[in-house]
């Protein structure tokens, strides 16, 4: 175990020792009936992405409800104009051998997969096991139809959305209670540990944030310059820094593979002790809200044309 994993893992599971304070849960919303096709982020097509996802229950890595979430997005990518490829492979676990498979996107209709790209935008789409009654749909789901909807929005915008990739990960959650430098983020570092050169030089992750009062609060450790793009988007959106901050933790995600290999890193995630939802059946669709996704949506963009800038005005 390297230093900096061992400092990673520390932190992260003191974070999992606290106890979760009861916290009121807010009104269950009204899911949207279809897709709305709007210029911008609409927050409602992101929750309603998030139901049509938690609907298939349990989606931990190699189950049919796995299966039938990745044709879901496949299908929703293909529509805006998204190629995407799937990346199997094998892993030891706890458990045994697991086959896991990570979902890969790029915008156009022939992309080569082997070409460099300025950035990544990821989230995980497994499920934890284990847990009765358990859907995820912040943890897990809401990544997913929030990237589902940028998608949407970036097909306007071919130039930035030649510039990335989408990654959806398996694998994320541990087979154990509780992640560890063995036992989690299967996906990502499979897929980090792939990378050529030239790497990207960064990558953006969602994890749990559709959360209604959600509480996003990025690692310390993130490094400074996507600090600065991120302070900047608070500012610039006039966002509230009790729901956009800073952790006083670093945090073991899908993040650690990509800067363990020198790739600037943000992890936009939700303060999962906020709360008692975490890895419980209340975790589903009635604590999401559209205005989380709103806000989680215009942040990313944000964040995006910041790192991404368009071509020079005439």
């Amino acid at each position: 175990m390297t230093p900096r994993i061992g400092l990673l893992l520390f932190t992260a599971l003191l974070m999992q020792c606290e106890n979760p304070v009861e916290t009121p849960v807010p009104g269950k919303e009204t899911v949207p009936a279809q897709i709305r096709q709007t210029n911008c982020f609409n927050g409602g097509n992101a929750l309603f992405h998030a139901a049509r996802i938690t609907e298939m229950g349990n989606r931990a890595s190699g189950t049919p409800g796995y299966r039938r979430q990745m044709d879901y997005l496949k299908e929703e990518l293909a529509k805006c104009g998204w190629t995407c490829r799937e990346q199997a492979f094998e892993k030891e676990t706890p458990q045994g051998p697991v086959r896991f498979v990570n979902l890969r996107a790029r915008f156009g209709k022939a992309p080569n997969f082997l070409d460099p790209v300025r950035g990544l935008l990821t989230c995980h789409i497994d499920t934890k096991r284990g847990i009765d009654g358990f859907t995820g749909a912040n943890d897990g789901a809401s990544g997913a139809a929030a990237i589902l909807e940028t998608a949407r929005i970036l097909s306007g915008d071919p130039a930035r959305a030649g510039n990335l990739e989408l990654v959806f990960f398996d694998g994320e959650e541990s087979f154990a209670e509780h992640m560890d430098s063995d036992d989690g983020l299967y996906g990502s570092r499979h897929y980090a540990s792939s990378m050529r050169q030239p790497l990207p030089e960064w990558m953006i992750n969602l994890d749990m944030v559709g959360r209604q009062g959600k509480k996003i609060r990025i690692p310390a450790m993130t490094p400074q310059s996507m600090y600065r793009v991120y302070s900047r988007a608070i500012r610039e959106l006039g966002y509230s820094p009790e729901e956009w901050g800073v952790s006083g933790y670093a945090i073991l995600d899908d993040h650690v593979p990509f800067m363990e290999r020198g790739v600037d890193t943000l992890n936009l995630i939700d303060d999962f002790q906020d709360g008692n939802w975490w890895h419980t059946s209340k975790d589903n669709i009635g604590i999401l809200g559209e205005k989380s996704f709103q806000q989680t949506g215009e942040m990313t963009l944000h964040i995006l044309r910041q790192l991404l800038p368009g071509p020079p005005s005439a």
